[in-house]
């Protein structure tokens, strides 16, 4: 291979870089704030008729990316993908054994009891993307 072939696949690789950077959703698929896990102060999930509800919007990371619900009361968490492409199409709560695909603008609901005190993680499919559901000891 002559020097001109290395050029060329030198700048062949540098414009798909840039291109590839150019057309990702804001914040990224794996922004640093995301990949490090909630760095927010947890959002209170608001109770409506006994049930602890939280939307939570999936755009190149979680937002809120951290809610808090008390022990021992019904929560129904609802994932609002409103990003095009990204890692955000699939939601995965290891710990509750839910994963499911939401696709762009479209939302899906889970509805659990937590049963402990403790925080429950969150993520996209690829782990890039990371929540938080802090599961607080005092029931409303």
């Amino acid at each position: 291979m002559n020097n001109i072939q290395r050029t060329g696949i030198g700048l062949g690789i540098a414009s798909l870089a840039v291109y590839a950077m150019a057309t990702m959703p804001q914040g990224g698929c794996c922004s640093t704030m995301n990949m490090q896990g909630s760095q927010t102060a947890p959002t209170q999930a608001k109770v409506d008729k006994g049930i602890q509800k939280a939307t939570v919007t999936i755009n190149g990371g979680y937002s809120p990316s951290n809610i808090s619900v008390k022990v021992g009361q019904p929560v129904q968490l609802t994932f609002k993908r409103t990003e095009k492409s990204g890692c955000g199409g699939e939601v995965v709560i290891k710990d509750l054994k839910f994963d499911k695909s939401v696709e762009s603008g479209q939302s899906i609901v889970f509805k659990f009891t937590p049963k402990k005190v403790g925080k429950i993680a969150f993520t996209c499919g690829m782990g890039m993307l990371h929540g938080t559901i802090t599961v607080t000891g005092v029931k409303s």
